[in-house]
């Protein structure tokens, strides 16, 4: 371990402080960015040069010539016979007869037949997002409607059977109602 300084140190913090305008100054990074560009320009700039010289040495040729020689070739590929100009026999018959009347079409409901007082357009209502377990719910609380139904008849039916073998205030069975 090092020493400990001591207390009778007579060097002051400005003493120690002292900086020379020679020292390394730590760069910002903005000053780094802006120095790659420069460079990436300068790299641009010199390169466009070069490319404008290459393509000033270069003998320019026109486009067209490109164009002419794939013709030229295209004219080798051809069929050398000429295509004759008279039309196909069915094809002169179907002109040869009357065009047919076209057939008149249904009348057809007039756009915009559904306004409202403004003049536009009625939007349809927005499906529900829940429309088909609606409908299905609605099913099932018709047929549990009808089952019920069903059994309250059953169990009426079945009292009144069982009221007619039940005999009367005198003893006699009730023949009529069985």
């Amino acid at each position: 371990m090092a020493p400990k300084r001591s207390r009778d140190d007579t060097t002051t913090a400005d003493e120690k402080r002292e900086t020379t305008s020679d020292a390394p100054v730590k760069k910002r990074k903005a000053q780094k960015i802006k120095n790659d560009l420069i460079q990436k320009a300068k790299v641009k700039k010199a390169y466009a040069k070069v490319r404008a010289a290459e393509l000033a040495a270069a003998p320019s040729r026109p486009i067209y010539t490109d164009d002419a020689q794939n013709q030229d070739e295209d004219n080798k590929r051809a069929d050398p016979a000429p295509a004759s100009l008279e039309l196909h026999p069915d094809r002169q018959a179907m002109l040869d007869q009357p065009a047919p009347e076209p057939e008149p079409t249904p009348a057809r409901p007039q756009r915009g037949e559904k306004r409202n007082a403004k003049g536009r357009r009625e939007r349809k209502p927005k499906p529900s997002a829940f429309a088909r377990e609606m409908e299905i719910a609605e099913q099932r609380r018709k047929e549990a409607e009808k089952r019920r139904e069903e059994r309250e008849f059953r169990q009426k039916d079945r009292e009144a059977m069982a009221r007619a073998k039940r005999p009367d205030q005198t003893g006699k069975r009730r023949l009529g109602r069985e």
